[in-house]
Formats: structure tokens, C-alpha cells, sequence
């Protein structure tokens, strides 16, 4: 298939999405506690709470024991929409493109995904597209950056909304998912069942990251570049190989991107936000101890100069007053995009804790759950 016609279909599948937000229904609870070899499933204070360890086979075998009959819908949500929405057709040329991806990918992941295919019963197809279809996704998301200086808490903060459509339904598949891969680093994402590449995360040397999508590049950078790795996986492996921001930029210009993206990065000191093109790799550091993002480039030769209402509310912060959790959600609020904002947290990257509503949309104004993540990086899952 050509770059060009996977652009059509690709586009094509975005505008289906963009036009099927539906209402919402009531959200109880879609996982069942239990326990299978190396891993767990809990609900912490309502929040779900998956606990992975090992090999990649055997993460993957957990992922789908642990998720069970809950991750089917999930991962059939792409090919529901396709046909739903006449793209049927074109949903073969999409798992094709995804299988490039992935191929792409690093192996352990690869080896991942193939376990959790093997052990739900699904094709592939569903496996991929749910792993690439996010990468290339266009909805806005908001984030804050706020270093020790102006933090009330001592330490950094980092708070993000993440922002999707969810037909009325992908809310209620969010879930925590703690990692401890042999070998790497610890870590927890907030996502989906059948995802294994990373959104928003967290790691247990305190390094937590965030993805934004970017609509508009002044580089000349391709918007898919096919070629590229997955920037999911990279996060991912941001996650699982990196200490702290200056390791994660170095990574990240060690791999060839897919898309425009911005990624928000805070590590126990502070914070940068990185703005990743196909060509290019730009950093953004504080003003004021404070960095904020969206959904645009902003740094010299990559920025075009658009406004964002989000990001200027975002920026209403009290010049000088100690900012606590407390007054990163009220930002996040004020930018909430209404029933697409259906993730809300802030990450504590020096106490390793995590404060999250997940829910009906918006999120923004729920109260928070504080997660303690030092706990769960440590805890090994109880045998079955």
C-alpha cells in the first residue's frame, strides 16, 4: 500500500472517530479481582490496578489472564468503528501498516504483544491496530510541568489530562498497569487493555512522561513517516531503560520517530518537554519553573505560530504562590475538554505517587485517588 492511500485510510479512520461521540452510559466496573502466576489484578479506592512481572511471555500471558474477557471489546473497538462507519475496507491496509510498525518495535515488546494475542485468542490485526491506531491519533491533551521551586510539595510535579473519544465506552477500560519487566526498571502506565506501548507513565527512578499530540510541524518533517519506530514503544522504553530527562532525550534522538508528538518529561529534579518530529528532536525547558504543553510545537524552526486556548489557560497561575496538587488540577480543569477528557492525573515523581481519576468524562473535577507507586513497583504479585 502506498504512503499515500495508508494517509487516506488513516485519515479516513480518524474523521470516523471524530464523528461517532455518542452519550454516556453508567461505568461499573469492568474487571474482576484475582490472581494468576506472577501477577494480580486490585482496585485501589475504585482505581483498577494491574500488577505484571517477568519474562515477556509471561506478562503477556498475565495481560491476558488478568484482563480476561474485559480486553475483547477493547481491542475490537478499532474494527467496530471501521465498520460502523464504512471503512471496513480499509481496515486489512490499516493492520498491514500496523504490522510494519510493530515490526519495528523493540523485540521484548514484540514478544509481548505476541503472548497477549496467543493468550486471548485474537488475530493479530486487533493486537496491532490497537497499538498503532493511538500513536496516530489527533485529539487534544494539556499538561503541566511545575519544578521544586514553585512546588508546594517539595518535589516536582507533573499533571496531565489525557484526552480521547471514547464512543461512549472506552472510558470504562482505563486501568493502571504496573510493570516490572526482568531486568529494567519498574514502571506504571495508564491505559488500556491491550496496550504495550506507553502514554502516560511513570517509572520507579521517579522519571514520568507524558504524550501530546502535535497537528503541525514548520521542519518539512513528513507527518507519518512509516519507516520510524513507534513512538508508543520508544515511551515505553523510556520508561524501562532511563533515569531521568537528559537520558530520555538522549534516547530519543537515537530512534527515527513515525509522526509529530510532544512528550512531557519530569524526573525527580525537573522537567522538560520534548518535541519530536521525523527529522528532529527539539527540548523545551522551564520559565519560571513552570512548562507547559498542548498541542503545539512552540520551540525555534518547528513551531507555526498557532494559539492555543488551553495552553494560555493552563498559564493562569498566581505569579508566586507555592503551587500544590490541588492547584495543577484546578489548571487542568479549566482546560478539560468536556466528554473527551476521560484521564486526569498528577505524577509525584520524588514520593512515587500517582493521583488519578479515571471515569466518565470529564475527569477533570473528580476527586483524586493517590496511588502509591513505591509500594507497587516493590510488592510481588501473590501466587495463584
Amino acid at each position: 500500500m502506498s504512503a499515500a492511500r495508508l494517509g487516506v485510510a488513516l485519515a479516513a479512520l480518524a474523521l470516523s472517530l471524530a464523528l461517532s461521540c455518542g452519550a454516556y452510559a453508567a461505568s461499573p466496573a469492568v474487571f474482576s479481582p484475582q490472581r494468576v502466576e506472577g501477577g494480580e489484578l486490585r482496585y485501589v479506592e475504585g482505581i483498577p490496578v494491574a500488577v505484571l512481572s517477568g519474562s515477556p511471555e509471561a506478562m503477556g500471558r498475565q495481560h491476558a489472564e488478568l484482563f480476561g474477557a474485559a480486553a475483547k471489546p477493547a481491542l475490537a473497538l478499532p474494527k467496530r468503528f471501521a465498520k460502523e462507519y464504512g471503512l471496513e475496507a480499509f481496515f486489512p491496509f490499516i493492520a498491514q501498516a500496523g504490522r510494519g510498525l510493530v515490526a519495528q518495535a523493540p523485540q521484548r515488546h514484540q514478544r509481548e504483544l505476541q503472548s497477549i494475542a496467543k493468550h486471548t485468542g485474537f488475530g493479530d490485526a486487533e493486537i496491532v491496530v490497537a497499538n498503532t491506531l493511538l500513536e496516530l491519533r489527533r485529539v487534544g491533551c494539556s499538561s503541566i510541568i511545575v519544578e521544586p521551586p514553585r512546588s508546594a510539595a517539595g518535589g516536582p510535579l507533573l499533571g496531565r489530562n489525557f484526552d480521547f473519544l471514547t464512543l461512549g465506552e472506552l472510558h470504562r477500560y482505563s486501568v493502571v498497569t504496573v510493570y516490572r519487566p526482568e531486568g529494567l526498571h519498574a514502571f506504571a502506565a495508564v491505559g488500556f487493555p491491550g496496550l504495550v506501548g506507553v502514554l502516560s507513565g511513570m517509572n520507579d527512578a521517579g522519571l514520568a512522561l507524558a504524550t501530546l499530540d502535535v497537528e503541525a510541524s514548520a521542519d518539512g518533517s513528513r507527518r507519518f513517516n512509516p519507516a520510524g519506530v513507534p513512538l508508543a514503544f520508544v515511551f515505553r522504553r523510556i520508561l524501562e531503560e532511563c533515569d531521568n530527562a537528559d537520558e530520555a532525550e538522549a534516547l530519543l534522538r537515537s530512534v527515527k520517530a513515525t509522526t509529530w508528538m510532544n512528550l512531557a518529561v519530569c524526573d525527580r529534579h525537573g522537567g522538560a518537554v520534548f518535541e519530536i518530529t521525523p527529522d528532529n528532536v527539539a527540548r523545551r525547558d522551564d520559565q519560571d519553573h513552570l512548562l507547559f504543553c498542548t498541542n503545539h510545537f512552540r520551540a525555534e524552526g518547528l513551531t507555526v505560530g498557532e494559539t492555543c486556548r488551553r495552553y494560555d489557560v493552563l498559564q493562569q497561575i498566581p505569579a508566586g504562590k507555592p503551587i500544590d496538587v490541588a492547584a495543577v488540577q484546578a489548571r487542568l480543569d479549566a482546560a478539560n475538554q468536556g466528554e473527551l477528557t476521560l484521564q486526569t492525573m498528577i505524577f509525584e515523581p520524588r514520593e512515587l505517587a500517582l493521583h488519578l481519576a479515571l471515569g466518565e468524562p470529564p475527569t477533570s473535577d473528580d476527586p483524586l485517588v493517590r496511588l502509591e507507586l513505591r509500594d507497587l513497583f516493590a510488592s510481588p504479585a501473590a501466587p495463584r
